[in-house]
């Protein structure tokens, strides 16, 4: 299934960049900007902003983050076992 909107609580692969490979979830979208948080090295105050053309959807959402991100919830330790979860579930390393 390929995923062609980008919503909050989505998962991404980086696809072009020095962070090609890394997974991150996206914690807010504009346009055909997102901004991806990992919660480890990107945390959801200070997320990596990148264009929409630069990384793949994947199937993967997680609407419990989302919705919390909505309410302006600091959740760095769910995003980082969100994105553990997809990169075990998809037998890739962080």
């Amino acid at each position: 299934m390929k995923v062609q909107t980008p919503e909050l609580g989505g998962i991404v692969k980086s696809r072009y960049g020095r962070d090609k490979g890394r997974l991150y979830l996206i914690v807010r979208a504009e346009g055909r900007t997102l901004y991806l948080a990992d919660g480890r090295y990107r945390g959801y105050k200070n997320p990596k902003k990148k264009n929409i053309a630069h990384v793949e959807l994947l199937p993967e959402f997680f609407p419990e983050i989302a919705k919390r991100l909505g309410e302006g919830k600091d959740e760095n330790s769910n995003i980082r076992a969100a994105v553990q979860k997809v990169s075990l579930k998809r037998g890739e390393t962080l």
